[in-house]
């Protein structure tokens, strides 16, 4: 094989040029979701869902109702949105601050909660939550509550909208997914 000077003068320059990370839509979508205060809702796993919620949203209460049963070791992440009024607000102001999954269960039951829009750690969460789905929608095809979010078993990004008819077989797709 002859290699001519300038050849291997522009392979030497070429190697010293910064090369791009380029990171893939579900290893970017999984750091933007991991960031976001989520609730987990089963044991943790690399195997997990992100579920984007409102609570005003019937649909999304049907699916958290649906999924109290075994989910063959996949964790769901419940993350807050549809602040569309003060109540609303209130009620994700409650789930994003004390992050447990018994505050998510008191919004599904539509039970009084506390009055948290003067908490500024529970607000700054809030807005870190609207801040990641704002960013989520423009990767994903979002249209609405809930919407589940995962890798599946080949790593790629999958997102599902409403409640699927059979769970089972979409907890068996999900693949898992870089951080726990």
């Amino acid at each position: 094989m002859n290699i001519d000077r300038r050849a291997a003068l522009a392979m030497g320059l070429g190697m010293l040029l910064p090369v791009p990370a380029f990171a893939s839509p579900t290893a970017e979508m999984e750091t933007l979701l991991a960031e976001t205060p989520w609730v987990g809702d089963g044991e943790p796993s690399r195997r997990h869902v992100y579920v984007v919620f409102a609570p005003w949203c019937p649909v999304c209460k049907l699916l958290f109702q649906r999924t109290r049963s075994a989910r063959d070791g996949v964790q769901l992440r419940w993350v807050a949105g549809g602040n569309r009024d003060d109540h609303a607000i209130n009620q994700n102001l409650n789930v994003v601050s004390d992050r447990s999954l018994d505050a998510l269960a008191r919004v599904f039951r539509q039970e009084a909660m506390e009055d948290l829009t003067k908490n500024l750690p529970a607000v700054l969460r809030l807005t870190q939550s609207d801040m990641a789905i704002k960013e989520m929608a423009k990767r994903i095809n979002f249209i609405g509550y809930p919407t589940l979010i995962f890798a599946d078993s080949r790593g790629e990004l999958q997102s599902i909208a409403g409640v699927p008819a059979d769970l089972d077989a979409v907890f068996a797709q999900v693949g898992p997914w870089g951080k726990e």
